[in-house]
């Protein structure tokens, strides 16, 4: 079996179109590469063929601009090629904006790709964290909520509130929540609406399952206020006004009594929960990998020496710096000279593209943010 593999001294970017072509390559060119170097892996059966890696299309070009740190000419040359409906083209795009945290842009985007395409687009996930993002979770305080939402659970949230600094975030997860009592729904409702009013900056995680408990609760025959109210608060709280003034005019209609006003505050932000960890020993990554911080490939070497499979997550990297390419293919090589298999699993799209430019779909299994 025959693999391609790229020059190790070449620590530079090849060098660019001035003007990059926003056409892509046409589907029966094959990509032609240069052949530098053979290397019979002795009774592997692996030989690895060292190549060029010059891009081929407009989506190798946009790739390694991105890896070389040229991430506004990668945009633009991104943009240019959405017309040509190249769905790699778009999720190289959407996941440019996940990395630099640009929801707003993503959303237009996802508008576009939906009437486009006529499918869902992508979900918003913010891959990786800049300093500031860190910053800001550092200063959060988290509090998750028990399965029962009853008095005690109400006022242990009504102590962490009261026990955080008026200047930082209170982030609440409701995701674990199964069965409401109605002291818990009262308190509950009352505590939201004090730190709405104070003017808290909240965020909220899980609230969904929350909502859809509370929705239940009120289709019953026998609902209770406290529970219509909770539901209400909660509205108020996301900022959701028709939701609030379609559940209000119920209100008033089933219990005959005045709901309540509609005020405008700040709404809490969305975030999404913790996810549950994962139960494999994959080796999690974060951040760019670059030369000059090369920490990620020592523990990728420390870890492919400890292991019989190599499984690596890197669904929170950023970006692999074009320089350490050649750096993270002999570490893969040398997996591949002990006979272990490597999974890459998680990646962004741009990382992904830049891998099956560099020929590394080819030493590892790929399992990449957007599934082909």
């Amino acid at each position: 079996m025959a693999l391609p593999f790229f020059k190790k001294g070449k620590d530079k970017a090849p060098p660019l179109a001035r003007k990059p072509a926003l056409a892509p390559a046409p589907a029966a060119e094959t990509p032609q590469t240069e052949t530098l170097l053979t290397m019979d892996m002795g009774g592997s059966g692996i030989v690895v063929e060292e190549t060029s890696g010059a891009p081929q299309s407009p989506v190798d070009e946009a790739a390694i601009l991105y890896a070389s740190g040229q991430s506004e000419t990668a945009e633009r040359m991104l943009q240019g090629m959405l017309a040509t409906g190249d769905h790699r083209a778009w999720h190289m795009l959407f996941d440019l904006y996940c990395v630099q945290t640009r929801e707003k842009e993503f959303e237009q985007l996802a508008l576009d790709y939906a009437m486009r395409f006529e499918t869902s687009p992508p979900v918003w996930q913010k891959i990786g964290c800049n300093g500031a993002a860190k910053a800001q979770q550092a200063q959060a305080t988290s509090l998750e909520l028990p399965s029962l939402l009853d008095k005690t659970a109400s006022a242990a949230l009504r102590e962490g509130i009261g026990a955080t600094a008026k200047n930082t975030a209170v982030r609440i997860d409701f995701s674990r929540i199964a069965m409401i009592d109605e002291s818990g729904a009262d308190e509950c409702a009352r505590i939201l609406a004090a730190a709405r009013k104070a003017k808290r900056k909240l965020q909220v995680s899980g609230v969904e399952t929350l909502i859809a408990l509370l929705q239940d609760l009120n289709r019953a025959t026998h609902s209770r206020t406290v529970h219509w109210l909770l539901l209400l608060e909660l509205y108020q709280t996301l900022g959701l006004q028709e939701n609030f003034e379609d559940l209000a005019v119920d209100y008033a209609v089933r219990f005959e009594v005045s709901p309540p006003s509609w005020s405008e505050v700040q709404a809490a932000e969305v975030v999404q929960a913790a996810p549950a960890e994962p139960l494999d020993d994959a080796l999690r990554l974060s951040g760019e990998i670059t030369p000059a911080n090369d920490a990620a490939l020592q523990q990728l070497s420390g870890y492919a020496a400890t292991h019989g499979e190599v499984l690596v997550d890197l669904s929170q990297v950023t970006r692999i710096d074009y320089g350490s390419v050649s750096q993270f293919i002999s570490v893969l090589m040398q997996c591949l000279g002990s006979g272990k298999p490597i999974t890459l699993r998680g990646h962004n799209a741009l990382i992904h593209e830049l891998f099956r430019v560099m020929g590394i779909d080819q030493l590892a299994h790929l399992i990449p943010r957007h599934p082909a």
